[in-house]
């Protein structure tokens, strides 16, 4: 058995934003990677941008919005704003190789076992035993079809890697936020007819916060493609789907019908990968793992922490990047104090990540709105 301190699974932007700020504090870790760093972006859809905007804004005091570290920066490293799936997971690469961080490749976890004093986790290259495990899997490579009969005969919007190469006509896309608006934009714009189905309005501006709204790069695509003759929008919410002679039909809440030729297209989110934890966690309410406001622990373990897009407090909504990598410190800073050490060296730790945007532990000023 190989025996580590720390273990993160996961090698994306919250596992590598993790391991950085663990190097600094000269902790004992490893990253266990499935496949390869960043391979939920390598396998984005070719034309997926990020939706916020980079910039090399180091020098003013900010670290840019994409950026999982300090001292570094896409916008930088690329000379663009948005980048492309692949562009992001080779500046992720790019972080993991400066900062020599230490990770395994190839290696899936398969099964996570609670011990008396920590975690062993049963993998395709052995087994591995950490006292303290943090869950960086991402969402990407779980896309979800939920509430929907006949999910079968709809495909995820996530599996569709090239849209302009997409054979036929007449979409209809389940999913009006933004892998939905982005992929009606590009079918649309190889003179597609595409067909939105959504509950909510899509140009719904009753809050400043991204999480819940368009971001401004993809509410533009929108706007391009509102009054194309190429563009419908429902406004419903698609409770079954049927498989009929003459292609799909899609049954509304309301008992309206769409039709369409083409198998469905769902646009409908990722969740957490939690199979190898299943057993080990509690949800909220709506569905996101129960987690300490303290340090981002599975409720009712202690050293099993979560990191990323799935991480909610209360109302708040960690989905981004430059959201997410705010509880990195609570998280790293929690085991430093657990192995007692020096608190000098922790507080120096924890000044430097505020400074840089990693570490937030009142919640409370994640209420504020934009008022104009």
């Amino acid at each position: 058995m190989t025996i580590y301190n720390t273990i993160i699974v996961g090698s994306g932007p919250a596992g590598i934003g993790v391991a950085s700020l663990l190097s600094q504090a000269g902790n004992d870790y490893i990253v266990l990677e499935k496949k390869q760093i960043g391979s939920s972006f390598i396998n984005w859809p070719k034309n997926m941008e990020m939706i916020t905007p980079s910039f090399p804004s180091n020098a003013f005091g900010q670290m840019d919005l994409n950026s999982i570290c300090e001292g570094t920066s896409p916008a930088f490293s690329f000379n663009k704003e948005h980048l492309l799936g692949d562009e992001y997971a080779e500046y992720l690469e790019l972080v993991a190789n400066y900062f020599q961080i230490n990770i395994q490749p190839n290696t899936e976890v398969i099964k996570v076992n609670k011990q008396p004093n920590g975690w062993v986790l049963e993998t395709n290259q052995g087994d591995y035993f950490a006292k303290y495990l943090i869950w960086a899997a991402g969402e990407f490579q779980n896309p979800q079809i939920k509430n929907i009969k006949g999910a079968e005969h709809c495909i995820h919007s996530s599996y569709i890697r090239y849209p302009d190469r997409v054979d036929g006509n007449d979409f209809a896309i389940i999913g009006g936020y933004e892998s939905g608006i982005q992929l009606a934009y590009d079918l649309v714009s190889n003179e597609k007819k595409v067909s939105i189905i959504d509950p909510n309005e899509i140009d719904d501006t009753s809050t400043s916060d991204p999480s819940q709204v368009l971001s401004p790069h993809t509410f533009k695509k929108y706007k391009q493609i509102q009054n194309s003759p190429f563009y419908t929008e429902v406004k419903g919410q698609v409770t079954s789907v049927i498989k009929k002679e003459d292609g799909y039909h899609l049954e509304l809440e309301n008992e309206q019908v769409i039709k369409t030729e083409r198998i469905p297209i769902c646009a409908t989110g990722f969740s957490l990968v939690d199979e190898p934890i299943m057993e080990l966690i509690s949800y909220r309410e709506d569905g996101s793992p129960k987690l300490t406001e303290k340090a981002d622990e599975f409720d009712g373990h202690e050293n099993f922490y979560l990191t990323g897009p799935s991480v909610r407090h209360d109302n708040h909504i960690f989905c981004f990047i430059y959201k997410f990598r705010q509880r990195f410190g609570v998280i790293v800073e929690d085991i430093l104090r657990k192995e007692k050490v020096d608190e000098e060296q922790i507080s120096l730790c924890v000044e430097r990540w505020k400074s840089n945007g990693m570490y937030l532990s009142d919640l409370s000023c994640c209420d504020d709105e934009c008022v104009c």
